[in-house]
């Protein structure tokens, strides 16, 4: 089965890693792309983001 490619607008913030969180090993959908501040522009998601949340960070 095809996983359906998806973006993740906002990442860095609580609600847009809560979706990293919950897509990272999802059996139906695959995370292409991530969007964020122009700040981080480039940059890796692990160097822009503050992660919040309790559990680790997905690699």
């Amino acid at each position: 089965m095809n996983k359906i490619p998806v973006a993740i607008l906002a990442a860095t913030g609580s609600v847009g890693q809560r979706f990293v969180q919950l897509l990272d090993q999802h059996p139906w959908f695959q995370v292409v792309a991530l969007t964020g501040s122009e700040r981080g522009h480039g940059k890796p998601y692990g160097e822009v983001c503050r992660w919040l949340l309790a559990d680790p960070m997905p690699e």
